[in-house]
């Protein structure tokens, strides 16, 4: 079943500020992606309930790895939101990382997301942190200062 034409147009313009966001790598972008009240999950990191969680979540991943950036390489509008495909590439302990992904995200007729849910392999991303010492306290600190 193919989305109404609308939700291609919601799906749309969120892959835009998806891209945005990562382009720019400011936090204060999710406010053009997320309700207050949104759901993200992803392996290895705690889901967070909302906007504010999320904003300490990726602050936190941008400062363990600043020059993460992302490839989109596709995306599908679903009934109630969007799929989209990438590759995250950047820098852990000087040497490089990426890891592809898929994230489904529930949109609102607003075009605000309610929930993201990110899917990823995380053994590359966990090899790559444990083979570079350099990366532990970093890695370590986000972490704690998440729970």
């Amino acid at each position: 079943m193919r989305p109404a034409p609308a939700a291609e147009e919601r799906a749309a313009d969120l892959v835009r500020r998806f891209e945005e966001f990562w382009a720019s790598r400011s936090v204060d972008l999710l406010d053009a992606i997320f309700v207050e009240d949104a759901r993200l999950e992803a392996p290895m990191t705690p889901t967070t309930h909302t906007l504010a969680d999320a904003k300490r979540a990726f602050a936190g991943l941008f400062e363990l790895m600043p020059d993460l950036s992302v490839d989109v390489h596709g995306w599908g509008a679903t009934e109630s939101g969007v799929l989209i495909n990438f590759t995250l590439s950047g820098s852990a302990g000087g040497a490089p990382v990426s890891w592809t992904a898929v994230d489904r995200f529930a949109i609102r007729e607003d075009g605000l997301a309610t929930e993201r849910i990110s899917y990823f392999d995380s053994l590359p991303l966990i090899l790559a942190i444990a083979r570079r010492p350099r990366v532990w306290p970093a890695f370590l600190g986000t972490r704690l200062r998440r729970s």
